[in-house]
């Protein structure tokens, strides 16, 4: 169409085609920024879960410590039922529980596989740590004992005595309230002066 006053052409763009590219302008904003406030969520996410993966892995060493004190309680058990240097303020062993651990650790009949836990209802931790941010709690149980296979049954000096422990250790975070439980068993001999190994498969 030409304007006949001045020669010029003069294009009518449609009503309905009128705001398309603001329309377009809007789109590609919103969507650049659902992406940024995508990307700002996973980075976050990432963080939360690396703290969480931290904190699970302290907790787990904190408890595995604990595992560690409780193999050197058994042993200085073992030698002398009284526990000299590891009942508190010196050591681990509260003292009100060390006349009872000591008895445990060597086996008497009354406090095997005694029902005491270190946490929750009716707990009596046979030790207590503090790690870090970290309150442990542990508890020893025997087991039971058995003689060594191989040993000479005429030998009655010479006869060696394996003797099963159960160390159960929880950690606990009071900051975050993050638990950690480790549990374990070994396999001690009593007369040999081999020590503790810990036993897998069980």
């Amino acid at each position: 169409m030409t304007d006949q006053r001045t020669g010029s052409r003069i294009f009518k763009v449609a009503a309905d085609e009128r705001g398309i590219a603001f329309m377009t302008v809007m789109i590609l904003t919103l969507m650049t920024g659902v992406l940024g406030v995508a990307a700002l969520t996973m980075t976050g996410l990432e963080n939360s879960m690396a703290g969480a993966v931290r904190m699970v892995e302290e907790g787990t060493h904190a408890a595995e410590s604990c595992v560690g004190t409780a193999v050197r309680i058994i042993n200085v058990g073992i030698e002398d039922r009284t526990l000299p240097g590891v009942v508190a303020p010196l050591g681990p062993v509260p003292a009100l529980n060390a006349a009872f651990l000591g008895q445990e650790i060597s086996g008497a009949m009354t406090h095997r596989n005694s029902t005491d836990v270190a946490v929750g209802a009716g707990n009596a931790p046979n030790l207590t740590m503090n790690v870090n941010n970290y309150v442990i709690n542990g508890d020893i149980d025997f087991l039971y004992s058995k003689q060594k296979a191989g040993d000479n049954l005429g030998d009655t000096e010479g006869l060696s005595i394996n003797s099963f422990y159960r160390v159960d250790c929880t950690a606990a975070n009071a900051t975050t309230g993050a638990t950690s439980r480790v549990v374990v068993v070994f396999d001690c001999l009593q007369k040999t002066g081999e020590g503790c190994t810990k036993r897998t498969g069980i």
